[in-house]
C-alpha cells in the first residue's frame, strides 16, 4: 500500500469534505473546490513530485481494499 493510499485510509479528514486534496507521501499540500486548480498548485509547490489527488465525499463512504495474490 503506499504512502499516499495509507493517509487517505488513517487520516480523519472530515475538514476537507467536499473538496479534492492532493497528497505528497505523508502529507496533504493543497486542496481545493476544483481538482486541476489542486493540481496546478502543488505542481508550483513542488514541480518535480507528481501528487495524488482524492476527492473526500460529503457523506461516509466504506472503502474496500483487496489484495490478490
Amino acid at each position: 500500500m503506499s504512502r499516499e493510499f495509507e493517509l487517505f485510509l488513517k487520516t480523519n479528514l472530515s475538514r476537507y469534505k467536499g473538496l479534492y486534496i492532493a497528497i505528497l507521501g505523508d502529507e496533504i499540500v493543497a486542496s481545493g473546490k476544483n481538482a486541476k486548480q489542486v493540481w496546478e498548485k502543488c505542481r508550483k509547490k513542488y514541480p518535480n513530485k507528481i501528487p495524488t489527488i482524492a476527492k473526500i465525499p460529503r457523506e461516509e463512504t466504506l472503502i474496500l481494499v483487496i489484495k490478490c495474490k
